[in-house]
C-alpha cells in the first residue's frame, strides 16, 4: 500500500524521523504554501524563504537573538536534571549566538581575531598534517567509516589545538561537544539529557582548569586569551562567560564541518561523474565546498524573538513570538538559486550567498576555518582515492535527532587508492 500524502504543512514535526532524514521536500512545499508557518504544536514560527530569512536577520532591533529556547523534547526538567543543574549552571544559550548589541559585539570582539585569514595560517599546516594522518589510515584499511574514521577525528581535533584543549583526547573533546549541542538542540530524551548535562559539567571543569593554568603560564592560545584579556571596562570575563564563549566555539568548531563533509563525501559516492570532474578540475573545489554548503546547510536554522508587533511576508506577528529562520529552506529558494536549486551547481554564481553561516550580526565567526579545513579535506580525497564507493548501496542513510543540526550517524564507503599528489600552498584567502 501507498504511504498517504503528506499534508503541508500542517503535520510537521520536527522530531519524526523522515523528517530528519530528508526535510527538503517539505521545505519546498513550506516556501509554496507557506513561508511564514505558525505550527500549532510549538508556537514556533518558521520562516522559510530567502527574502524574508534576510529581513529578519538585518534587522536585529526587531527580531532579537536575545531568547531562550523553547522546550520541545518530552518530559521536561525532572529532578535528577534539575539538581545537576542547580550546580552553577551556565546556561545553554550563549553570549556569542544569543546576545544582543552592544554586548554581543564586545564579547565577540574577544575572539574574532583569531579567525581572521592572516591567522589562520598558523592552524593551516596541523590541519594539513591531521588530515594526512587520517587518510593514510583508511587508505591502509581499503575500507571506512566516514564519520568516526574523519569526519569527526579532523575538525574536533583542529577546534582542540585552537582553543587550548589538545590535552584531552578527541573522543573526549567530542563527548563534550554532542553533550552541549544536545542541550541546545531540544530533542533529547530524558536519558540522554541527564547524561548531557553531566558531561558539560565535566567539560566546564576542564575549561576552567585549563584557563587557570593559562592565568600562571599564559601561551597563544583562545582560552589562554580569555583567561587574561580585560574588557573595555577593566574587569576580566566571569567564569560564565568564559565558559559560553568557549563551550559555543568548541560546538560550532566542528559541528558544521563534520556534517558538511560527511554530506560532501556521500555525494561523491553517489556521484562518481563528479568526483571524477573534481580530480580533473581540482580548481573547482572551492565551488563544491559552498555548493554542499547551500544544499545541505549543516545548521538547520536559527531563533529570534519579535520585539514588536510587526508583519512579515503579509503574516502578521505578534510581540513575542518566537521565530526560526530555516536556513535550509532559504538556501533552496527557486527565487535566488533558479528553478533547479537542488541542483549542485559547480562554478555557477547565484545572485545571493548562501545562509548556511547565517548573515548579519551573528554571522559564523569560523566560516573561514571551516571553509579551510573543508577545501584541504576534500582537495587531500579527491587526489587520494581514485573511488569512493558506498559499502551497502542500497542501504538508508540515518541522520541524527536535532533541531538545529543535520548529519549522517555513519558512512560506511569502500576506497581505491592513488598516489597522493602534494597540496597547493596555501588555501587561505
Amino acid at each position: 500500500m501507498p504511504p498517504a500524502p503528506r499534508k503541508c504543512p500542517m503535520d510537521f514535526d520536527p522530531k519524526a524521523r523522515d523528517f530528519m532524514n530528508d526535510p527538503f521536500d517539505f521545505y519546498t512545499c513550506l516556501r509554496a504554501d507557506a513561508p511564514v508557518f505558525a505550527d500549532p504544536r510549538s508556537g514556533i514560527t518558521y520562516v522559510a524563504n530567502y527574502a524574508l530569512a534576510e529581513q529578519v536577520f538585518r534587522n536585529h532591533a526587531l527580531f532579537s537573538s536575545a531568547i531562550d529556547r523553547p522546550a520541545l523534547r518530552d518530559g521536561g526538567t525532572f529532578p535528577a536534571l534539575a539538581e545537576i543543574k542547580a550546580q552553577d549552571w551556565p546556561s545553554a544559550c550563549t553570549i556569542t549566538q544569543n546576545d544582543d548589541v552592544p554586548s554581543h559585539d564586545m564579547f565577540r570582539a574577544t575572539v574574532s581575531h583569531f579567525f581572521l585569514p592572516k591567522n589562520l595560517t598558523a592552524i593551516e599546516p596541523f590541519i594539513r598534517a591531521r588530515t594526512d594522518t587520517l587518510l593514510e589510515t583508511m587508505a591502509a584499511k581499503g575500507t571506512t567509516e566516514f564519520v568516526a574514521d574523519f569526519a569527526v577525528p579532523l575538525p574536533i581535533s583542529v577546534i582542540g589545538r585552537y582553543l587550548g584543549l589538545d590535552g584531552y583526547s578527541y573522543t573526549k573533546l567530542k563527548q563534550w561537544s554532542d553533550a552541549f549541542a544536545d542541550e541546545l538542540g531540544l530533542l533529547a530524551s530524558d536519558e540522554r539529557a541527564l547524561e548531557a548535562a553531566k558531561l558539560t559539567l565535566e567539560c566546564n571543569a576542564a575549561i576552567l582548569a585549563t584557563a587557570g593554568q593559562r592565568q600562571a603560564a599564559p601561551c597563544s592560545d583562545i582560552i589562554s586569551h580569555l583567561a587574561t584579556l580585560r574588557l573595555p571596562d577593566g574587569r576580566p570575563l566571569t567564569d560564565p562567560e568564559l565558559l559560553s564563549i568557549v563551550r559555543q566555539l568548541l560546538v560550532a568548531g566542528n559541528e558544521t564541518t563534520t556534517n558538511t563533509l560527511t554530506a560532501g563525501i556521500l555525494r561523491l559516492a553517489r556521484e562518481p561523474a563528479l568526483l571524477h570532474r573534481l580530480q580533473e578540475k581540482p580548481e573547482q573545489i572551492s565551488s563544491f565546498v559552498e555548493e554542499t554548503l547551500r544544499l545541505e546547510t549543516p545548521v538547520q536554522g536559527q531563533f529570534r524573538r519579535a520585539m514588536a508587533d510587526t508583519v512579515l511576508g503579509g503574516i502578521p506577528i505578534a510581540k513575542g513570538t518566537l521565530l526560526h529562520v530555516r536556513l535550509a529552506s532559504a538556501n533552496r529558494d527557486e527565487a535566488i538559486f533558479g528553478v533547479d536549486s537542488s541542483r549542485l551547481k559547480l562554478g555557477e554564481r547565484p545572485l545571493r550567498p548562501h545562509l548556511a553561516f547565517g548573515l548579519g550580526l551573528h554571522f559564523c565567526l569560523g566560516a573561514m576555518l571551516a571553509r579551510l579545513e573543508l577545501k584541504i579535506a576534500f582537495l587531500a580525497i579527491v587526489k587520494r582515492f581514485r573511488a569512493i564507493e558506498l559499502a551497502e548501496p542500497g542501504a538508508p542513510a540515518h541522520y541524527h535527532t536535532h533541531f538545529y543540526h543535520r548529519g549522517l550517524k555513519a558512512l560506511h564507503l569502500t576506497l581505491a587508492g592513488n598516489t597522493l599528489t602534494a597540496l597547493p600552498e596555501p588555501l587561505v584567502s
